[in-house]
């Protein structure tokens, strides 16, 4: 019953037109940051840790528009289905296509993308699937099994496939030795049992060590992989895969995990310092320190 009200509801979404659906949705989630004041302060501390010398004015615009492009964001995830090759032809530019390319026919196995939630980090995987090949992910379930189906049919448009996160190591070997580009977020906290401390703009941030474990046992490449929100035109794109991330996985595996990990790091920091409006800083990225270190949060409970 509850599955079937979540399609009506989308389906009535879908007739939508865009822009006015987009419209809507930014003027819900603008809602949402007039009285989220919690994640408001979150976001704020981040910026702060990132960038000491921004002024509290530009944080607080950043902050606001990053609401907004939720907004965004998710009217065009409502509007994948009619994304055809029209569509993202007139709407997104891709570059670095040949670097995936040439990995795969190199290597003979799949490439691991690394990249976060920055732009509409849906669309990505979207447009890949579409313009280069079909791409595997790994996603964390949502916690409603009715919605979380209904979600992984709109991700796996395209060809794509869906990789739940308790399952990822096995299915993610699976996909790169079928010669299957696999994506991977990196830019959430991690517990530290599950990571490392890394560098990450003014501090360490413990970070997955996932995607170097499987990218120095599997002898795959790893490329940045991020979407750019046109600030001018906002259903326009640029999608930019880079080269290779340097790796020797003849060196120590627990050293070179340690410095693919923070290589990785960089990338995604090159990422956001080239357009801090674009990433979703409403995250406790930094919440879990290394020992000694007092909490960065504590203005925010």
């Amino acid at each position: 019953m509850k599955e079937k009200l979540f399609r009506a509801i989308l389906k009535f979404l879908e007739a939508i037109p865009l822009s006015l659906r987009a419209a809507l949705f930014e003027a819900f989630m603008l809602g949402v940051w007039a009285f989220d004041a919690r994640h408001r302060r979150v976001g704020r501390i981040n910026l702060r840790i990132a960038f000491p010398e921004m002024e509290d004015r530009e944080a607080s615009r950043i902050v606001r528009l990053c609401y907004l492009r939720m907004g965004t964001s998710a009217a065009e995830f409502v509007h994948l289905p009619k994304m055809d090759a029209g569509y993202i032809a007139k709407h997104i530019r891709v570059e670095g296509a040949e670097h995936i390319r040439k990995a795969v026919e190199e290597r003979g196995l799949g490439p691991l993308a690394m990249t976060g939630h920055f732009g509409n980090w849906e669309l990505l995987s979207f447009v890949t699937g579409g313009v280069i090949a079909p791409v595997a992910f790994i996603v964390r379930p949502l916690k409603s099994a009715a919605l979380d189906r209904i979600v992984s049919e709109r991700r796996e448009l395209n060809g794509n496939r869906v990789i739940r996160k308790e399952d990822s190591a096995k299915l993610v070997m699976r996909e790169v030795r079928k010669k299957t580009m696999v994506g991977i977020l990196i830019d959430q906290n991690v517990e530290p049992h599950k990571g490392i401390p890394v560098d990450f703009f003014t501090r360490k941030a413990y970070t997955t060590f996932g995607i170097a474990r499987l990218a120095l046992a599997l002898r795959t490449t790893v490329h940045p992989g991020f979407i750019f929100r046109d600030p001018k035109r906002k259903f326009h794109h640029t999608v930019r895969f880079g080269p290779p991330i340097p790796m020797d996985p003849e060196a120590p595996r627990e050293e070179e995990v340690v410095r693919l990990t923070r290589r990785c790091n960089e990338e995604l920091e090159k990422a956001i310092r080239e357009d801090p409006t674009q990433w979703l800083w409403f995250h406790r990225r930094w919440k879990d320190r290394p020992p000694g270190e007092p909490d960065l949060y504590e203005e925010a409970r």
